[in-house]
């Protein structure tokens, strides 16, 4: 059928945006990664400036497109950049830093507004056995900035981790109402 749709991959730098998709997509994964100067990222080397993007081959020569943005707030124009024919949106955290969920916080000041209006999976990343008072803590944050979110505990690195991932979000999206469609591009 030769159909496309779009995926989108946010968070904070570190949380595993890049690797996120190097794990996942059937295509040498584009990246622009650059030597990382600013001194508030942790024992990270790279970080995204523009996005970085891969494919994943579905079924019917269907083709899943995967962006993941940079975490730093003075990028999120590049939200509005992807954002025509948009299906869905991964808030990926690095659930393991004691940062966690400031980093989430940080994440949904940038981008909460537009997230309301599209299916969304939060995944914690890093932590594979989080305690029920951090998984509340998270679902607390996502309900201070009106959001509702399924919520799971993937490796980034694990392929089937994040198709798992995908195929949540894809039934949030067939459990939505007919009037859904792909985001248009803000005017």
């Amino acid at each position: 059928m030769n159909r496309t749709y779009k995926l989108l991959i946010i968070g904070e730098p570190g949380a595993g945006k890049t690797t996120c998709i190097r794990a996942v997509s059937d295509i040498e994964p584009i990246s622009t990664d650059v030597e990382c100067v600013d001194a508030s990222i942790d024992d990270k080397l790279t970080t995204t400036v523009a996005f970085d993007y891969g494919e994943l081959h579905l079924a019917d020569d269907e083709r899943l497109l995967l962006y993941g943005l940079p975490g730093q707030a003075h990028f999120d124009f590049m939200f509005d950049v992807v954002r025509e024919g948009l299906l869905g949106v991964i808030v990926l955290v690095d659930a393991a830093t004691a940062h966690a969920l400031d980093s989430l916080d940080a994440t949904l000041r940038c981008h909460g507004q537009s997230l309301r209006s599209i299916p969304c999976v939060l995944a914690l990343n890093k932590n594979p056995q989080p305690s029920t008072q951090l998984l509340a803590a998270f679902q607390d944050v996502l309900a201070r900035h009106g959001l509702c979110a399924p919520l799971l505990s993937i490796d980034a690195r694990q392929r089937e981790q994040i198709v798992a991932v995908f195929e949540l979000l894809f039934i949030q999206i067939e459990h939505m109402s007919e009037e859904f469609s792909p985001l248009e591009p803000e005017r």
